[in-house]
């Protein structure tokens, strides 16, 4: 395959690739984490499809000047975007991991507290607080994001 093939090899897979975490994007800011599993695969996909061709690229051989100016204007802009969405994607999933840990420890609190200050009832059928410290239950969050 010369470099010609495969910077237009290369430029289809970026766009692909941008389209897919535009698409990524949407779904965490509208909340439909169900969606993502199959379109984080094809990500996976492409990502590693774009790693291979860049790799590709840089192989001895054929010089990149031989492909045509307007094809390496357009991968330049493409990768440029590519970047930009890179960047976008990666803030968004940092602050979904952000707020997924606030309510993990939100949630922890909150059991922790009603441990702590209830611990059942009398014989009236009042709430009765605890004169004892209880321990607290270990608990773990998931840090993948």
């Amino acid at each position: 395959m010369d470099k010609t093939s495969r910077v237009t090899e290369l430029l289809a897979i970026t766009s692909q690739l941008i389209v897919c975490m535009e698409r990524e994007l949407e779904m965490l800011r509208s909340l439909k984490p169900t969606e993502l599993k199959q379109l984080q695969m094809d990500k996976v996909a492409l990502a590693d499809a774009y790693q291979a061709f860049t790799m590709a690229l840089r192989e001895p051989g054929e010089d990149i000047k031989a492909v045509n100016q307007a094809l390496r204007d357009e991968l330049t802009e493409a990768t440029e975007r590519f970047q930009g969405s890179v960047q976008d994607n990666l803030r968004a999933l940092k602050a979904m991991r952000d707020v997924n840990e606030r309510v993990m420890r939100a949630v922890v609190q909150a059991l922790e507290e009603k441990r702590a200050a209830v611990t059942g009832y009398n014989n009236r059928g009042n709430i009765t607080k605890s004169r004892r410290q209880v321990p607290a239950c270990p608990v773990a969050v998931q840090q993948r994001a």
